[in-house]
């Protein structure tokens, strides 16, 4: 059964890994990552999922200190950028998929029968 304190737990080592992978070049505590997500504005609730989506080694769970709402608002409102396009477009497709059910096209992950 998971208690209060657990899940909090767990969002704290989502958060560690957060600010190990993708906020490196950034001074934040776990806490200010937990609160952001949770509570912080439009701005920087895109800035960290952004971060996540593109730096992430684990990215279904890392988004999980975002509500179930604001994963879907995030995902569906992500810019793939020109940087490393290919990469990030297969990942977004994919994420998308998992987060809201969308059939994702990814030619290179096709079944060819």
């Amino acid at each position: 059964m998971s208690t209060p304190k657990n899940k909090y737990n767990k969002m704290m080592g989502y958060c560690e890994k957060i600010n190990r992978e993708c906020l490196w070049e950034f001074n934040f505590d776990n806490a200010e990552i937990l609160k952001m997500a949770q509570t912080g504005t439009d701005q920087e609730k895109k800035f960290l999922f952004n971060k996540i989506l593109e730096n992430s080694s684990d990215v279904l769970q890392c988004l999980n200190i975002f509500n179930a709402s604001d994963q879907r608002k995030l995902i569906l409102g992500y810019q793939v950028p020109e940087f490393n396009h290919r990469f990030l477009d297969r990942r977004h497709k994919i994420i998308k998929y998992f987060i809201t059910d969308e059939p994702a096209e990814i030619p290179e992950l096709r079944w060819n029968i």
